[in-house]
């Protein structure tokens, strides 16, 4: 029989942490045009603005996608707390 441990703190901080680096990736600017005058060519400045549209569209996704992560752990979290609850109150530790 196979032991099972899950650190539900862990989890607790990954969320926080996945929170947080979606909140960096909502604040992110998708504007170099302040910019401008240091850049010092046309160039580079279209490179940076083809770079930045892209970017904008992968951040919408990777903001997206952890969402979908948080939301899983979260329930991971849920549930291995609610079977916790089960299994003690079945072993005779308290209600559920």
């Amino acid at each position: 029989m196979a032991d099972l441990y899950v650190d539900v703190d862990a989890l607790t901080e990954l969320a926080r942490q996945l929170e947080a680096v979606k909140a960096a990736l909502a604040r992110a600017e998708d504007n170099v045009d302040a910019y401008d005058a240091r850049l010092g060519s046309k160039r580079i400045e279209g490179a940076l603005d083809d770079f930045v549209s892209g970017w904008s569209d992968g951040r919408r996704q990777l903001i997206s996608g952890i969402d979908g992560l948080r939301a899983r752990i979260e329930g991971a979290i849920e549930t291995y707390r609610d079977q916790e609850a089960a299994l003690s109150a079945a072993a005779g530790g308290g209600r559920p």
